[in-house]
């Protein structure tokens, strides 16, 4: 849902909107996050099942500047 919302904001360049979508889903995605990702907030929730969870809400990522580019 977040990249079809950004797709719409970025539809007037469609390599602006791949390049975004792509970065996104090797955010998400990606088997080696913890290569590039550091969590700096999480916060505690509760499912409607009422599961305890802990939830990432803000982090950091790290890219070589081959891939930047």
């Amino acid at each position: 849902v977040s990249v079809a919302l950004s797709g719409t904001v970025l539809s007037r360049c469609p390599a602006c909107s791949r390049n975004f979508a792509n970065l996104y889903c090797n955010n998400i995605c990606s088997p080696d996050q913890s290569l590039f990702t550091n969590v700096t907030r999480v916060v505690n929730r509760t499912t409607e099942q009422g599961l305890r969870q802990v939830a990432v809400v803000e982090y950091q990522c790290f890219y070589g500047q081959g891939y930047a580019d």
